[in-house]
C-alpha cells in the first residue's frame, strides 16, 4: 500500500471485522446429537434391511413355559439393542404355544417409548422404552406348526413383507437327530421325514404319542425356498447337531449351530445371542460362543441342578456347512471295505445319548468313530477335513442329561454320529439309516451297514 493511503486503513479494518463478524454468525450451529427422547425406528416394511432373522418357535408341547420366557428374553434384547443395529435389522418371531387363548401367530419385535418424569430428580425427564409385537399374520384356529407347509407360509410371508440382504433362521423346540418323525398330513409321508426336530401337540397333551414332528427332509426343502441361503441356522432344540442332520440342511445354510446332546432347559441366552446374530461378520461363530459361555459362567457340577438355576453346562457347536461335502468324499475314499461289529463300536465310541434303554437311540461322537474304523494314515487325512468343518466346538467338562444327571463328556468331540443297533428291535431304523444323504455320500455301505 502506498503511503498516500494510510488514510484508508481504519476504514479497511472495519469492514474486516464487520465481514468477521457477519461471517460468525453465519457458521452452523452445532449439531445437538440425537434427540435423547427419541425412539428409533425400525426398517419400513418393504423396505431391504441388512439382515432379517426368523425364530420358529414351536412351543406347543411341554416347553410351553419356556417359550414365554424366551419370549421376554427376545423383548430384552430388543430393548437394549443399539439404535443403529435396530434401524437396520428386523426380529420376527412365530409363536405358537400350548394355550387356547393365544393363536399361533408371525410378529416383528418393535421399540416403543414413554417419556416421563425422573424417579430420582423431579427436575429431568427421562424415556422409558418398551417392546410390542408388531402383527404380521395370525392365525385363527389352531394349526399344526411342526408341518412343513406352514413353516414355508410364515416364512414366505415374513421374508416377503421385511425383505433383506442376508437371512438367519432359528428352530426352537423339541429335537431327536434324525430320527422318523410324524406328521398330521399322512401325503407328507411319502418324503420319508426320517430325521426330526419340533413337537406340536395340537394344544392338546391327551395323547402326546401322536404329537406331530418336522422331518429334516423336508425342512431341508422349505428353507431352500427362501429368498438366499441363510448366513446361520441355530436349532435350539436337543440332539440336532449330528452328521446325519447336518449333511441334509447343508445346502440350506451357510452355518449350522447346535448341540450334539440334550440342551440346557432353559435354551439359548437370548436376551445376549441375540446381538451376535445381527453381526456382519462371523455371527454363527459368535452366537456359538455366547451359548456356551453363558452356561460356562453358571456351571456347577457339585450343586443341584435346575431349570430355574442351569448350572449343568452345555456342549456347543457351529459347522461351516460348506465344507460338508468335501468332508463326505474324504470318508467314503478313506472307509476300508470291511464289516465291523457295531456293538463293539458301540461300546467303544462316546455316546451322547443318555437316555434309558426305551428312548435310546445312540448319538456316537462322530471323531470317535472315524479313529476306530481308520487306518492310523488315512484318519490323520480324515481329520484335517473334520476340523476345516468344525468352526467351534466346545462343552463343560460334565453335561446334563434328565435321565442319568451329571455325565462326563470326556471323549466328546462335537458331532455325533448314528452306528447301528445290533438289536432286532433296531431293524427299522437301521434301514431308515441307509436313505439318509450323508449315508449315501459318505459310502458308508463299504464298512456293512
Amino acid at each position: 500500500m502506498r503511503i498516500k493511503d494510510l488514510h484508508l486503513i481504519p476504514w479497511l479494518l472495519c469492514s474486516i471485522l464487520t465481514l468477521v463478524a457477519c461471517s460468525k454468525d453465519n457458521d452452523p450451529k452445532p449439531d445437538p446429537g440425537p434427540d435423547p427422547y427419541e425412539v428409533p425406528q425400525p426398517p419400513a416394511q418393504g423396505s431391504v434391511a441388512e439382515r432379517t432373522v426368523l425364530i420358529y418357535m414351536v412351543g406347543d408341547n411341554n416347553l410351553s413355559s419356556f417359550a414365554s420366557s424366551d419370549l421376554l428374553e427376545l423383548s430384552e434384547a430388543i430393548k437394549k439393542m443399539d439404535a443403529n443395529t435396530y434401524k437396520n435389522n428386523n426380529l420376527l418371531v412365530f409363536y405358537d404355544q400350548n394355550s387356547e387363548s393365544l393363536k399361533p401367530s408371525l410378529f416383528r419385535l418393535i421399540k416403543t417409548g414413554d417419556v416421563k418424569v425422573s424417579d430420582t430428580d423431579p427436575n429431568k425427564k427421562e424415556l422409558v422404552i418398551n417392546v410390542q409385537h408388531e402383527n404380521i399374520m395370525e392365525y385363527p384356529n389352531e394349526v399344526t406348526s411342526t408341518d412343513p407347509s406352514i413353516i414355508k407360509e410364515v416364512m414366505d410371508k415374513a421374508f416377503s413383507t421385511f425383505p433383506a440382504n442376508s437371512y438367519g433362521f432359528v428352530y426352537w423346540s423339541h429335537g431327536d437327530g434324525w430320527l422318523p418323525g410324524k406328521h398330521q398330513n399322512v401325503a407328507l409321508r411319502s418324503l420319508s421325514p426320517i430325521k426330526w426336530i419340533g413337537v406340536d401337540w395340537n394344544n392338546s397333551s391327551a395323547n402326546q404319542s401322536n404329537a406331530f414332528r418336522t422331518g429334516i427332509i423336508e425342512l431341508a426343502q422349505v428353507l431352500k425356498s427362501a429368498p438366499k441361503k441363510f448366513d446361520f441356522l441355530l436349532l435350539d432344540a436337543c440332539f440336532m447337531m449330528s452328521m446325519e442332520t447336518a449333511y441334509e440342511l447343508k445346502d440350506c445354510t451357510d452355518y449350522l449351530i447346535g448341540s450334539p446332546t440334550e440342551t440346557p432347559g432353559p435354551g439359548a441366552p437370548y436376551e445376549q445371542v441375540v446381538p451376535a446374530m445381527f453381526s456382519l461378520s462371523n455371527a454363527a461363530l459368535r452366537m456359538g460362543e455366547i451359548y456356551f459361555k453363558y452356561y460356562d459362567n453358571k456351571y456347577n457340577p457339585n450343586v443341584t441342578n435346575s431349570n430355574s438355576n442351569w448350572t449343568g453346562g452345555v456342549s456347543m457347536t457351529v459347522l461351516d456347512c460348506s465344507k460338508l461335502k468335501e468332508l463326505a468324499m474324504v470318508t467314503r475314499a478313506k472307509l476300508p471295505s470291511q464289516t465291523f461289529d457295531v456293538k463293539n463300536l458301540r461300546s467303544k465310541v462316546f455316546d451322547y445319548d443318555k437316555r434309558g434303554s426305551s428312548s435310546h437311540v445312540g448319538y456316537y461322537d462322530i471323531q470317535g468313530l472315524m479313529e476306530n474304523v481308520l487306518a492310523p494314515a488315512d484318519y490323520v487325512e480324515w481329520q484335517k477335513a473334520y476340523q476345516s468343518a468344525l468352526t467351534y466346538w466346545n462343552t463343560t467338562s460334565q453335561n446334563y442329561s434328565a435321565i442319568v444327571k451329571m455325565f462326563s463328556m470326556d471323549g466328546a468331540k462335537g458331532v455325533s454320529h448314528y452306528i447301528p443297533s445290533s438289536d432286532t428291535s433296531a431293524a427299522d431304523r437301521n434301514k431308515d439309516y441307509h436313505s439318509t444323504a450323508w449315508y449315501q455320500d459318505a459310502g458308508l455301505e463299504s464298512i456293512g451297514w
